[in-house]
C-alpha cells in the first residue's frame, strides 16, 4: 500500500508535459525491450536457483512467484519514477534529444543486442576471450576504458551487486533464520572477487557492444556522459536498478525460503 501511495502521489504531481517527456525518454531508451531482457535473465536465474538450491522442488508456486516478482509494469514504474525524481525538466529534455538522435538510438540498440547475445553462455565466453586478447593500447580499448571510468561503471555495479545479494539473503533469512550481519560481512569480504568479475563482464560486454561504433561516435557518447545531463541520467539508471533489484532480490530470497520451509514441513 505504501508503494501504491507513492506511485499515485508521483502520478498526481507530474504535469502532462513531463509525462510526455518521460514517455518519450522511456521509448527512446527502448525500456520495454530492456525490461523484457531483464525478465528473461531473471527467469533463467530462477531456473538455476530451483536446480541448485531447491533440488527442483520449486514447482508451480515458485514459478508463479517469479512471474509476480518480475512484473513488467511494476519494473517500468520503478525506472520512470527514478527518471522523474532525478532529472530536472531541462535535463529530461536534453536526455530525450540525445537518445532520440541517430547516435543515441544506435548506442541503445547495440547495448540491447549485446545484452541479448550475452544470454548465450558461449557468446559471453567468446566475448571474455576477446577482451583478454584485446590490444589495450588501441584507441578503441582506450575509449571504452574512458567511458567506463567516466560513468564509474565498475564501482556502481559492484555496489549494486553487493546490495542485491545482501537483500536476497535478507529475504532468505526472514523465513529460515540467519544473521544478516554475517551475510553482509561475507559479501564485503568477497568484494575484490566481485569487482574482478564485474570488470571482466563490463569490458567484455562493452567491447562487443561498441565494436561497430567509429572513434567520433565513441567520443561523442563519452562527451554526453560528461555533461550534467549525462551524469544525471547515469545516476537515475543506477538508482532505478538499485531500487528495483533490491526489492526483486529480497522477494526472490523470500520465495526460496518459503519453498524450503514448505519442504521441511
Amino acid at each position: 500500500m505504501r508503494l501504491l501511495a507513492a506511485v499515485l502521489s508521483l502520478a498526481l504531481s507530474v504535469t502532462p508535459a513531463v509525462a510526455e517527456q518521460i514517455d518519450r525518454l522511456m521509448t527512446a531508451l527502448h525500456m520495454d525491450e530492456v525490461i523484457e531482457l531483464l525478465r528473461h535473465e531473471g527467469q533463467m536465474q530462477a531456473q538455476e536457483i530451483n536446480t541448485t538450491m531447491l533440488d527442483g522442488a520449486g514447482g508451480a508456486y515458485f514459478a508463479t512467484q517469479i512471474d509476480m516478482i518480475y512484473d513488467p509494469d511494476w519494473m517500468r514504474d520503478q525506472f520512470s519514477t527514478a527518471f522523474v525524481e532525478t532529472l530536472s525538466d531541462s535535463q529530461m529534455e536534453r536526455a530525450v534529444l540525445f537518445f532520440e538522435s541517430d547516435l543515441g538510438q544506435t548506442v541503445v540498440r547495440l547495448e540491447n543486442s549485446a545484452r541479448q547475445a550475452f544470454q548465450d553462455e558461449t557468446i559471453e565466453e567468446m566475448a571474455q576471450d576477446a577482451y583478454s586478447a584485446q590490444d589495450q593500447d588501441s584507441t578503441f580499448f582506450q575509449l571504452v576504458d574512458e567511458y567506463i571510468e567516466v560513468n564509474e561503471l565498475i564501482e556502481k555495479n559492484v555496489k549494486s551487486a553487493v546490495s542485491a545479494d545482501y537483500n536476497f539473503f535478507r529475504g532468505l533469512n526472514s523465513e529460515i533464520g540467519g544473521d544478516d550481519g554475517e551475510v553482509l560481512a561475507q559479501l564485503l569480504a568477497e568484494k575484490d572477487a566481485i569487482t574482478q568479475e564485474t570488470r571482466t563482464w563490463l569490458y567484455s560486454f562493452l567491447l562487443m557492444a561498441y565494436q561497430p561504433l567509429d572513434e567520433a561516435q565513441l567520443r561523442e557518447n563519452i562527451a554526453f556522459s560528461r555533461t550534467q545531463t549525462g551524469r544525471a541520467v547515469n545516476e537515475a539508471f543506477f538508482d532505478s536498478f538499485d531500487r528495483t533489484y533490491d526489492k526483486i532480490y529480497y522477494r526472490l530470497g523470500l520465495a526460496v525460503s518459503q519453498v524450503l520451509r514448505g519442504s521441511d514441513l
